[in-house]
């Protein structure tokens, strides 16, 4: 993982990938979870180690699981709703883009503390408040962003991609601080946050753009994390 004092959006996504395949690379870790992985997994370019006993694809939704290939396990939850059915545990749980969809951010990491064995790990990639676009989207109503992103990122609605979900933000942070003081009461060992800067939502944009980036790379060297873009959230039980 990028340990510099100043980490750019452009290396989250790599980054969170190396987080996980340390993580899944360690001897201990035998039960894997994707949440949201119904049609882009984190680890599909990848062939996994032979010591992963199983890998289980959880969704909300059934027909998104029903995209899933049948080499893998399929768990059907909300992430931050009753899941006292629930009796899987894994060691490793993993999510790229999907917290920030959670209404509920402390219930959301209370189930995956539940769903962890003694020891594991959680590894959440999620943009953050209160980066502008972000802040924007969680202010505004959803009809309106939804044509903004429409304009600006046309791509996300073709037919390779899913468009746009509401977004809630709740405890997207990219603070260690905050995220450990949020998280105090429920159990985990260990939080550690992992705060990304800069984004592509304004590459169209001129003035803005420029603007926005210099407010970017001057809260990134001076750490002040509260305007980041994107996190890595890493949880222990």
């Amino acid at each position: 993982m990028v340990q510099s004092e100043m980490r750019w959006h452009l290396d989250c996504r790599q980054d969170y990938l190396d987080t996980v395949w340390a993580a899944i690379q360690d001897v201990k870790t035998h039960r894997i979870m994707e949440i949201g992985g119904t049609t882009s997994r984190s680890t599909s370019d990848r062939a996994l180690p032979d010591h992963i006993t199983s890998f289980t694809i959880s969704d909300i939704s059934a027909e998104e699981l029903e995209h899933v290939s049948d080499e893998f396990d399929t768990l059907q939850i909300d992430a931050c709703g009753d899941i006292a059915h629930v009796t899987q545990t894994f060691d490793l749980i993993m999510s790229k883009f999907c917290g920030e969809h959670m209404p509920d951010g402390k219930q959301f990491h209370k189930n995956m503390h539940q769903l962890l064995n003694d020891g594991g790990i959680a590894i959440h990639l999620v943009p953050t408040l209160f980066a502008s676009p972000f802040l924007i989207n969680w202010l505004m109503p959803e009809g309106l962003t939804r044509k903004a992103v429409q304009l600006l990122q046309p791509q996300r609605f073709d037919k390779q991609n899913t468009g746009k979900f509401p977004a809630y933000y709740s405890l997207c942070r990219g603070s260690t601080r905050y995220m450990r003081n949020a998280l105090a009461d429920i159990g985990f060992s260990d939080v550690e946050v992992y705060e990304y800067y800069g984004h592509h939502y304004y590459d169209k944009l001129f003035g803005l753009r420029q603007l926005d980036n210099w407010l970017s790379r001057l809260c990134a060297r001076r750490g002040w994390s509260f305007y980041s873009s994107y996190a890595i959230i890493v949880t222990r039980r």
